[in-house]
This record gives C-alpha cells, structure tokens and sequence, in this order.
C-alpha cells in the first residue's frame, strides 16, 4: 500500500479530512551492533512525536525487537505492556506469581505483574530520538525519520 498523498501538504502537513490517519501499517528499521535489523514492529507510531526506543525482549538466540514510541525508559516498558500482541511477553502468568517474592515484583502502569528479566532497552535519555530508526509503511521502500511522521500524523 502507498502513502495516500492526498492528506499531505507541501509541509508534511495531515490536510486528511478530519485528521484521519490514511497509512498502513508502521516498521521501523535500524542498526543494531553492526547488524541491520528491518521490519521491526512499531507501538504506539506517532504516540510521542517521534522519540523512539529499541526494546530488545530476549532469553534466546534471536531476540524479538519492537520499536516503542513513548517519552521515557518506564513509559516505553508500560506501552510494551499495554500491546496486545508484545505485552503478554513480559506479563507474569497468575500460576507463575509464586515465583516472584512481593517485595521483588514489578508491576506495569496497571497494575499487572511483568518480569524485565530478559528485556533490554536501548536509547539515550534526554534527547528526542533516543535510538536511531527510520519508519516504513506499508511496503514502500521510503524510509523517514519517525519525528517527521509524528509532525504529519498531528499537523
């Protein structure tokens, strides 16, 4: 699918009538120790104008990675909580919880038990693109830098 041209300006501007967001589906791409990594699913595109962070979920020899959109460390962990289709990754299954003591539990923004054991994540504080991706959408080639989709998606 390709990007609907028709609710772009000329400043990268969403014209769409009523803010509708008209594009497919988000992957990031980057590189991550040397290696490429592509089509890296995206949470929360848009969700915090652009400021990424590669989250590594790992335990194996191929670690899932995600590209979450949030403002900081702990907002990106509570956003991968919050996904339907990543968060059960890090969730703490109610017949495991006698695993994990009280006073050593970590708990998501609602409250859920999640286990960080084996999640990294990867960026800098305190700048607006804390790792350095590039978003696609949909099949186009085009990469572009996930500030710019944040300020079309908004504008």
């Amino acid at each position: 699918m390709r990007i609907d041209t028709g609710g772009v300006d000329a400043n990268s501007n969403n014209n769409h009538p009523a803010g509708v967001n008209p594009m497919s589906k988000i992957t990031a791409s980057c590189t991550f120790n040397g290696h490429p990594l592509t089509e890296i699913p995206v949470i929360n595109p848009g969700g915090w104008f652009g400021k990424a962070w590669l989250v590594e979920i790992g335990g194996s020899h191929t670690p899932l990675f995600v590209v979450v959109e949030a403002d900081n460390v702990s907002d990106a962990i509570d956003e991968l909580s919050d996904d339907p289709t990543f968060g059960p990754q890090i969730h703490v299954p109610e017949e495991d919880l006698g695993d994990y003591p009280e006073d050593d539990r970590r708990y998501d923004d609602s409250g859920r038990v999640i286990d960080l054991d084996w999640v990294a994540t990867h960026g800098r504080e305190g700048c607006d693109l804390p790792y350095s991706i590039e978003y696609h959408v949909g099949d186009d080639p085009v990469a572009f830098d996930p500030r710019r989709f944040a300020a079309w998606q908004y504008n």
